[in-house]
This record gives structure tokens, sequence and C-alpha cells, in this order.
């Protein structure tokens, strides 16, 4: 088989593919994969370029992993709390991006949404972070909209093998507080093994005007991966992950989570066939038990919420190395439950109605060279995924949740199981215009089912204040896309541009539904939200800019924007994070016996409107903003002692996706329903030693 037969195979199951999704009538909303390009953050230098400064994380020992997946460009965070972050990417967010660990999908254990695993899992745990944001390989699982983002116990230079220490602490001044960092890498023989150890206790922190912000923050957890290759033929994988939150007070949401667990197990084995062909198997088990409550919070009665949420994930795929180039076809299932009541005086409400999701699908991937400097990669698969709310006749504020979902969208919405055809397909065009100058071209379609809260969360308390209910109604979300990047790439100089255009004719988004009837609770007349289609479109771009003029000195720019359009309200959608631009410059005295550094930076954030307070007012219009930043550091012996100093100039900000404060903040000044300000100047030491 030659390449130009490949396309033509393609084209055809990309048409039954959509077909197929057509002819659906169960509903069903498509989360579509995206990625350009595997972006490994952990401390990866630009390819071709000098190591002009160690990997950040060599640096600095960070609080939580949200901290260092918002480096990336067109990555953004939903803060329900200074721990509670849910990530958005190119302005889609919620359940439409998968997060995985080794091909685990680790989902969000609550329907508040401050059960992500970026709060969850203590950083330093995972040993490398990867995002796709755009047109991603259809190996990685089932479709999402939005794109993957990859945590991998494994070492991100898998064929580094030699023994590695690593201890690191760091203390935040501002919050009184502070991290702990350990890992080992050792090899021996056959076996490869990583360990990691991490913790952190954070207090409040102080904004710009002296507002003491409630954001206590406390967290331990451990990590263990294994790698067996005896030989070249044979590879074993095993890793096991294991975090506690013990406290994260969230300071936009009426309880706060504690003592919750996560763990997380994790197996893969591959052996050569041939010497053309490769197979790999993998397994996953990941629980997660999230305790929420308002026992730190100044409340006429406790209220509690416990549930638990099981993720399974295995896989085969056949990798062969054939004349036309190389060809990988496989299988994937995954399967999530989700159960979390709420426990309130003389009453038990189901937050989610015991759910089970599952997806069984297929895939084929061919990656073939067009010629000497041009390759052509095709992906496509099928899936059959179905979802059912089994306690759909449990209560929610003394009334039937079938019934309310009923009430709000209609009898369509009586029905709670659902089975629908999902799947992907895309093609993405890479190749050399000069010398040091390569482009990508690519487009894509993908279809994924609603995420639960979106189609079955139960009535209940709604982010800045009123209620919400989830769909079970909710159609499949399309999504069509087409992305265009350039990279050009000197030996001190790299220019990475990324433009993308997406079309969703079915973009399900949160908006107002109606308001509450007698009898109480809750009050009558206060808004519902809830969960509808309309037609959007997605425009945006990326710019990354890196500049070494002489030795030992480097200029980093990043910028990214988005703009959502709400294509039948004529109008722009309001869950859209603002442009943002970051600069720094730095250098570094090499020759120097303590190797000092020092970098100096600001990040600039352009200001955003809210298009529909009134189905939407939860963000509020948000100025414009400039922080400054100063780190530097040195090494003595490989000890190395950094400093830092966030927001230099101490200015009052606001992020834009940050909701007001709950009614009832749990400590600090700031008054119930205010805007939750960004931190004030922020004074970390960090101690290390080794190489993470």
């Amino acid at each position: 088989m030659n390449c130009r037969s490949a396309v033509a195979i393609w084209l055809l199951g990309a048409g039954v593919l959509l077909a197929a999704g057509r002819a659906q009538t169960a509903t069903s909303a498509a989360d579509e994969p995206v990625r350009l390009e595997k972006l490994t953050v952990w401390g990866e230098a630009v390819p071709g370029l000098l190591d002009i400064m160690p990997g950040q994380l060599q640096w600095s020992v960070p609080s939580n992993m949200a901290s260092i997946a918002e480096s990336i460009p067109g990555l953004a965070m939903h803060h329900m709390g200074a721990a509670a972050a849910e990530p958005l990417l190119r302005g889609l967010g919620s359940d439409r991006i998968v997060t995985t660990l080794d091909g685990l999908p680790l989902p969000n254990a609550s329907p508040t949404r401050t059960a992500s695993p970026f709060a969850l899992i203590t950083a330093g745990l995972p040993a490398a972070l990867e995002v796709s944001k755009s047109l991603p390989s259809v190996t990685l699982g089932p479709p999402a909209n939005a794109g993957y983002i990859g945590l991998s116990l494994a070492p991100a230079d898998k064929t580094n093998r030699t023994n590695r220490t690593y201890a690191g602490t760091a203390w935040n001044f501002d919050r009184g507080g502070g991290d702990i960092l350990a890992g080992e890498t050792a090899a021996q023989g056959a076996w490869n093994v990583r360990t990691a150890l991490a913790a952190h206790s954070l207090g409040d922190y102080t904004a710009g005007d002296g507002t003491v912000v409630p954001a206590r923050d406390r967290n331990v957890g451990a990590a263990l991966h294994l790698d067996r290759q005896p030989d070249p033929e044979h590879r074993l994988q095993l890793g096991v992950l294991f975090s506690r939150q013990e406290l994260a007070v969230n300071s936009a949401l009426p309880l706060d989570t504690r003592d919750t667990s996560t763990s997380a197990f994790t197996a893969g084995y591959g052996w050569a066939a041939s010497g053309r062909t490769w197979i790999d198997t993998r397994l996953g088990l990941g629980i997660s038990r999230p305790h929420l409550d308002n026992a730190g919070r100044p409340a006429p009665a406790l209220i509690t919420a416990d549930g638990r949420t099981l993720s399974l994930a295995a896989g085969v795929s056949v990798r062969h190395q054939t004349e036309a180039g190389e060809f990988v076809v496989g299988l994937d299932a995954t399967q999530e439950e989700r159960r979390l009541e709420r426990k309130r005086p003389g009453a038990v409400d189901l937050l989610w109605p015991d759910l089970h999701q599952n997806d069984a699908g297929g895939f084929a991937e061919l990656t073939c060279a067009l010629t000497a400097d041009w390759k052509l990669r095709l992906g496509a698969r099928l899936d059959a995924a179905h979802s059912e709310a089994r306690a759909a006749d449990g209560l929610a504020f003394n009334r039937s949740i079938r019934d309310l979902y009923a009430a709000y969208y209609g009898p369509d919405a009586v029905q709670t199981n659902r089975s629908e055809t999902v799947g992907a397909a895309n093609a993405l065009l890479t190749g050399r215009l000069a010398s040091a100058v390569t482009t990508t071209l690519g487009a894509g379609f993908s279809r994924q089912p609603p995420g639960a809260s979106e189609r079955y969360r139960a009535f209940s308390d709604a982010l800045g204040g009123g209620y919400e209910i989830g769909n079970p109604a909710a159609r499949a979300e399309d999504k069509y896309e087409m992305d265009w990047g350039l990279r050009w790439q000197q030996p001190k100089f790299a220019i990475n541009v990324d433009l993308f255009a997406s079309y969703l004719p079915d973009y399900l988004h949160r908006t107002r539904v109606g308001t509450t009837t007698p009898p109480s609770p809750p009050p009558a007349g206060a808004i519902v939200y809830g969960y509808r289609s309309t037609e959007a479109t997605f425009l945006g771009g990326e710019l990354e800019v890196l500049w070494q003029p002489v030795t030992d000195t480097w200029w980093r720019l990043a910028a990214a924007g988005v703009e959502g359009t709400d294509r039948k309200a004529h109008r722009r959608l309001p869950e859209i994070p603002p442009a943002s631009l970051t600069l720094a410059a730095g250098r570094m005295w090499s020759g120097a016996r303590l190797k000092p550094w020092v970098e100096v930076g600001a990040r600039a954030v352009a200001a955003q409107h809210n298009p529909a307070p009134d189905d939407m007012p939860v963000f509020a219009d948000t100025p414009a903003f400039i922080l400054g930043n100063v780190r530097g550091g040195l090494t003595w012996r490989g000890l190395r002692v950094a400093l830092s100093v966030e927001n230099v100039f101490d200015r009052l900000y606001y992020d834009y996706l940050s909701p007001p404060a709950a009614a009832t903040p749990p400590s600090g000044s700031l008054l119930p329903g205010a805007r939750i300000p960004g931190p004030g100047r922020t004074f970390t030491l960090t101690v290390s030693h080794g190489l993470p």
C-alpha cells in the first residue's frame, strides 16, 4: 500500500464516521482531540538551540500542577480556589479536555469541578507533562474536543539510564508555608526505577490592596515507576501514584475539599513481534474519593459531600513499518463510574446519581513520506459510547432528579441512558520550506459525548450563586478544525507560530435555563443554570520566540489569544480567557565559580468583557494588567539556591476566569460575593540539589 492508497482509504473512513454520527438518534456531545505536536514541558530545551538555562524545575519546587501547565501558550486555568483549578485549551474546557496518567484517564472527581487532577495530584509526582492542543493522534484514546494533557510517571528522557537524585524545598514568605520534593532514579541491569515524594502546606495569601484571600492548601503524595527492559524486544512498565489532599480552601464555593485521596495504577507491556512490528498493551486503574464540607466556615449547620470516582482503561496497538511508512492499528476501552452525595440536616442529595460511562473504539493511523522533505499523517477512530445515570430516581432537594431533568429540559430528558457513535479523523501535513523553516497544515473532525456534569449533574448549588442541573437530552458536540503552524529555527533563534480555527455546530455551553419554583428549598425565583447547544466558532493563535543574542544571554516571548463566537446569539462567548503575553530576559555567568543567573520578566493580560452577563453573571468585566517578576540564583557544588519575586510592584489584579467569593468565606478578609483578587508581591526561596 502506497501513500495515495492510504489517502483514499482515510477519506472513505472519515466519510463513514461522519455518516454514522449523523445517523445517530441518541444525543451525544463530541469533544475533539487537538494536537499539532507533543510539547514536553518538564525542562525540555528547544531542539537545536544551545542549552542556555536548565529546565525551570531544577530551580523551583512547584506547589501544584496548574502553575506548571499555565506556562504553556493557549492553556489557561479556571480557578475555584488557589488549588482548585481546571484547564482550558484554546478556549475550550470542562470535560472536553482529557487528562491522562500513562494512558489512564483521570476525570474531575467532583461536580463542583474542585477535584481535577491539577488540584488533587501533588506537583512533582509525575515526571513529565505533555499537551496535545491541535489535531491529536487518534491513538491517544477516546476523542476529546479540546485536547489531551498527558502526565507520565516515567522520566521524560527515557533513554537516560544514569542514576539521579533530586531533593528540593521552597518557602513562600507570603503564604507562610512551603513545598518539599524528593526523587530518585536508579538504573540496575535491565531495571530502571523512579521514586518521588512530595508535600506542601500553604496558607492564605495577601492581594495588592491588602485583602487576605482564603487559600489554605495541604497535600502529600508519592509515586513509583518501574521499567524493565531485558532486551530490545521486550519492555515492561509499572506505575503507582498516591496523593492525598488534606485541605484545599475553595474561596469561590461554600464547601472546602478535605481528606481526599487519589490512587492510580498503570501497567504497560511491549514486545517486538518482528524487526518491523511492535505490539503495545496497557492497563490502568484510578480511584478518587473526594470529601467536601463546610466544617471550617461560619455556617449554621454542617454540610458534607462524599463520593467515589473510578476510572478503568485498557488498550492494545500494533505498530508496523511498511513501504508506505509507519502504520498503527489498535483497540482501546475506558469505563468511568461516579457517585457523590451531599448530606445536610434532615436530607441527603445525590449530586452525581451513580453515573456509568463507557467507551470502546478502534483506530488506525498512517504516517508516510511524500518526499524527502514532506510527510503526511492520516488517522481515524470510531467509538461506541454509552452513558447512564442509574440513580436518576433518587432525590435532590427532596425532589426526583429525573423529574427535575424533565422540568428544565422537557420530556426527552427523562431518558437517562444514552448510546452513541463518536470518534475522530484528521490529516496533518508536515514539510520543510527551507533549511531552517518547517510548516504544518492540518484539518480534522471529532465527536465526543457530553461530560458527566454537562449531562447528568443533579440539581445543586451553582458556582457564583443560584443552582445548576445537567441536561440528559444534550446532543453530541461535533468539531471541525483547521490548523497551520510555522517553525523557523536557527542555532540561536527560534520562532513558533500556530493559527487555528474551529467550528462547533452543537457547542454545549452553560447558560440560564430557568428559575426555581416552590416548594422550598431552594427559595423560589433563584436562577437555574444548565447546558444547551448553540453554534460556535473559535479563532486564535499562539506565538513563541526564543533568542540568544550572545552566549549565556536569552530572551523569551510567548503570546496567545482566542475568540469564541456564539453565532446564534451574534455575540462572543463569555467563558473565554483573555489574550496574554509573557516576556522575559535573562543572563547567566557560567564562567563564574557560583554560576549566578538572573531573569527579569513581565506578564501582560488584556482586558476582557463579559458579553452575556444575564446568561453567565459568574464572570465580571476585568481590566488589563501587567505583572513584573524577577528570578535569580546560583550554584555551589551541586547545591542550587534561587529567589523569585512575583508581582514585584504589588499590583491589585483580577483573573477574568476567577468567579466571585462564596457567601461564607472561611477565613481572611475577603467579603462574601466580592471579586477574588490575585496574589500580591510574593517572595519564594528555593534550595535544591540534583536533577529532577
